[in-house]
């Protein structure tokens, strides 16, 4: 069995298609994202899209994932992180927004 093992994609759409095309190549039976999904990038929907397509796959919510949706408070992270998870707040569509509280 093959495995996939990724994290910190922060929104990053570009570089999250690049990585799936890669593990495509690679005959991946199984994906683990150890977290942080969303959080500085522009396309925090579009990533946890991906990813949810993907087939088989565990994940670990990530500290930005986790403030995205107040299970943590943003502004306990560093000023960067929180404008960017403020931002990523107003972007997260409902549903999105429940897919990482789950």
């Amino acid at each position: 069995m093959r495995l996939a093992i990724f994290s910190d994609i922060h929104g990053n759409l570009e570089a999250l298609e690049a990585f799936v095309a890669h593990a495509a190549q690679q005959h991946i039976d199984r994906y683990m994202c150890l977290g942080d999904i969303v959080g500085y990038g522009a396309n925090p929907n579009e990533c946890i899209d991906l990813i949810r397509s993907l087939p088989k796959i565990n994940l670990v919510l990530g500290n930005h994932d986790a403030a995205a949706v107040w299970l943590i408070s943003p502004y306990a992270m560093q000023k960067e992180a929180t404008e960017a998870i403020l931002w990523t707040m107003e972007q997260l569509t409902e549903s999105h927004a429940h897919f990482l509280k789950i």
